[in-house]
Order: C-alpha cells, then sequence, then structure tokens
C-alpha cells in the first residue's frame, strides 16, 4: 500500500491506495494528525507533492521519526510530459499532477480546472502538450479578501441563491461569488477554445467542483482525486 500526501496552501489531503484504488483518507492541517490514521496501515512507500517548500523538511522529519517509510517528493523532472511553456520548473506540482492524471485517464485534448485557494486551468492539446494555462483567486480566497475589506460584510454559506438577484446583503454576496464563479468558468473556457480554435474535455477537480458543477452548462467531468490519482501514476511510470 502506498500513501500519498498532497501539501496545499490551506489543506492536506492524504490518501491510501490499494493497487489502484483510494481505500481510505483524511484532509489534515499538520503533520501530527497523521499517526493516528496511519496505525493501521502497513505502507510500502510514501508519495508527496508539495507546493509549500517550508513544510517538506517538517514532514521528512516525522516520517522518518514516525514511519520509517520510503518517500517520493513529486517533481515535473519525475515524468516525460511535454511541458510547452517558458519555465517548466515554475509549474506547481499539484498541476503536474493534474496534468499526468487527465493524460493518462481522460481524453485529450482537455481542460483541468482546479478550485483550490486559487482556481487554476490547465491546457492539454490534442498532442498531449501542456501549453499554459490561468491562474484566478479561488472561490473560498475571493470571499476572505471581500469580508476582510468591508467591516459591515458577515462570512456567508457556500450556496447558490434562489435567484441571480440577490435580495438582501447576504444572497447579493452569493449570486456575486457563486453565479461570478460558474459565468468565469464558462467565459474562459469559451475564450481559451475560440483562441486555440478548439474543443477541449473539461475536467473539474477541488474542493468546491461538484458544488459548482450543479450549475455549469457546458459539459464536463467532476473527478476530486485528480491530483491524487496523478500523483500515485507518476510513482508507478517513475519506477518501471
Amino acid at each position: 500500500m502506498k500513501l500519498v500526501i498532497d501539501i496545499g496552501n490551506t489543506f492536506i489531503k492524504c490518501a491510501i491506495f490499494k493497487s489502484t484504488n483510494i481505500i481510505d483518507r483524511i484532509s489534515i492541517q499538520s503533520v501530527n494528525q497523521l499517526l493516528d490514521f496511519l496505525k493501521k496501515y502497513d505502507l510500502d512507500k510514501i508519495i508527496i507533492s508539495s507546493v509549500v517548500p517550508e513544510k517538506n523538511k517538517e514532514f521528512i522529519k516525522y516520517i522518518d521519526n514516525h514511519i520509517n517509510t520510503k518517500i517520493h517528493f513529486i517533481s515535473y523532472k519525475d515524468t516525460d510530459l511535454k511541458l510547452n511553456v517558458e519555465n517548466p520548473a515554475s509549474i506547481g506540482n499539484d498541476r503536474i499532477c493534474n496534468i499526468f492524471a487527465a493524460i493518462k485517464l481522460y481524453n485529450i485534448p482537455a481542460i483541468i480546472i482546479d478550485f483550490g485557494t486559487a482556481t487554476t486551468y490547465d491546457v492539454i492539446n490534442s498532442k498531449k502538450e501542456f501549453i499554459g494555462g490561468i491562474i484566478s483567486p479561488g472561490v473560498e480566497t475571493s470571499v476572505d479578501n471581500l469580508i476582510s475589506k468591508a467591516a459591515l460584510l458577515n462570512q456567508i454559506d457556500f450556496k447558490f441563491p434562489k435567484s441571480v438577484i440577490g435580495k438582501n446583503t447576504k444572497t447579493n454576496i452569493q449570486s456575486g461569488i457563486m453565479f461570478g464563479a460558474v459565468s468565469q468558468v464558462e467565459g474562459l473556457i469559451n475564450r481559451i477554445e475560440l483562441e486555440s480554435n478548439q474543443k477541449y474535455n473539461i475536467i473539474l477537480t477541488g474542493g468546491f467542483s461538484k458544488l459548482l458543477s450543479k450549475v455549469l452548462s457546458i459539459n464536463h467531468t467532476v473527478d476530486v482525486d485528480l491530483t491524487l490519482k496523478g500523483m500515485f501514476h507518476i510513482d508507478e511510470s517513475f519506477n518501471k
């Protein structure tokens, strides 16, 4: 069995793979929360993708002290991906994992939209090349920023109001954030397809993918485990 750990800016997602299937998972905010989760598993390897370099040493030390298992830190150099961008080293490891998983598991060309701290758009052409993308503020990041700048606004629930035109401050904000996110996705997909004269398979992943999927008018697939699957398959490919 393998443990995959996706270290993000907000949460740390962990999953146990047996063969190619996820059999258990947990979302944590500190490495200290790992031990109880792992007590029932005999691990062959730990695979880590991180976009927060300062946390890497903390995880290495903890794993050495408590688990003593081989660690594989994911890097774009571990893959044969064709990264047709100015600086491949600048691509976040989470995006590398998403791109790898999309090429392996889905029809190409594709656009991957990952709703995290930032919302990222990764564009893969018909030659299985990553040709670039878009980074915009994430849904929750946008709300947090709005509330921090406006003293009279309170925290809101992340859900779609009954109508686009809000009748109070709460539904005004909900409409702007939720319907705004959907319109951004639809608008940017349209712009990408017009610019490249190409239709794409649309893949959604990340924390808000299921919620936004319900309203999105464009045909798409939701795979909340895309990053974790990419980590697993990169490791499998790297060791062949």
